[in-house]
């Protein structure tokens, strides 16, 4: 309604105005709340992470990040997360089985080697994985795993292990901390518990831990080892069983470690 004066009732701002007087600015745009989450539908939250890769780790940087993933390498068993969703490639990857028969190339001839000496119950195994390496005797390569490298078994037990891969993390992270970071993803497990982690000559490194594990008839003793190659790679050679036949689960690692030869 206009008046005298040249002043009017402005509806919009609810006061009274000059005409001289630009009139106010719009009001800003409403835009709608943000979705829970920091992502469209709530998928970008924290959520959403890989399991392997836990919050506190997350925090501490993205080269101890990158080696989180070591710990989703190892085999957990009884139907865990075995592996990260982006599980290193060409060497470190499981050989898809070839040839036709348990005794195509892929399930690793069983041909013992002249040039290492192992113990007795054990035979020298070349796998297409680039190496060769001893397992107990009778152990043949398993190719329904779901971590990441080469793992051997007794056929029809799945009460022990060996498991080999290449690790591809940077020589800038040392290899206990890697372990380090391994153990501290996988405290989580149910029962685990880590029973030492010790530096070993040669710029090595060795993660000894224990979880409850159906597989082992209830606990699990593994052991981890990070070796470095004359060539300078890394691998990570790994012996599981039941805790309580550790002594075999030890044997199985220095067997194992001993004998490696990376091709």
């Amino acid at each position: 309604m206009a008046t005298g004066g040249g002043a009017h009732w402005n509806p919009q701002s609810q006061r009274w105005e000059w005409a001289e007087q630009p009139p106010p600015p719009p009001p800003p745009p409403s835009y709608p709340p943000r979705p829970p989450g920091g992502g469209p539908g709530g998928q970008g939250g924290p959520g959403r992470e890989r399991s392997w890769r836990v919050p506190l780790l997350v925090a501490l940087g993205a080269a101890v990040v990158g080696s989180c993933a070591v710990a989703g390498w190892f085999v957990l068993g009884d139907g865990e997360p075995k592996a990260p969703a982006a599980a290193p490639s060409a060497p470190g990857t499981p050989v898809p089985p070839s040839g036709t028969g348990p005794t195509a190339s892929a399930t690793a001839s069983a041909s013992a080697s002249a040039s290492t000496s192992v113990p007795p119950a054990y035979t020298v195994v070349r796998d297409d994985g680039g190496f060769s390496v001893a397992v107990p005797t009778g152990w043949e390569r398993s190719h329904d795993e779901t971590g990441s490298g080469s793992f051997y078994r007794r056929p029809g037990d799945r009460s022990a292990l060996v498991q080999i891969f290449r690790v591809t993390e940077s020589d800038a992270v040392g290899a206990c901390e890697l372990l380090r970071t391994s153990s501290q993803a996988l405290g989580n497990r149910p029962g685990y518990q880590e029973v030492s982690l010790d530096p070993v000559s040669g710029g090595s490194c060795e993660l000894v831990y224990e979880y409850d594990n159906q597989e082992s008839h209830g606990r699990r003793r593994a052991i981890e080892r990070i070796t470095v190659a004359p060539d300078g790679r890394r691998w990570a050679l790994l012996a599981a069983g039941p805790a309580a036949d550790g002594t075999a689960v030890r044997a199985n690692l220095t067997a194992a470690v001993e004998s490696f030869r990376p091709e």
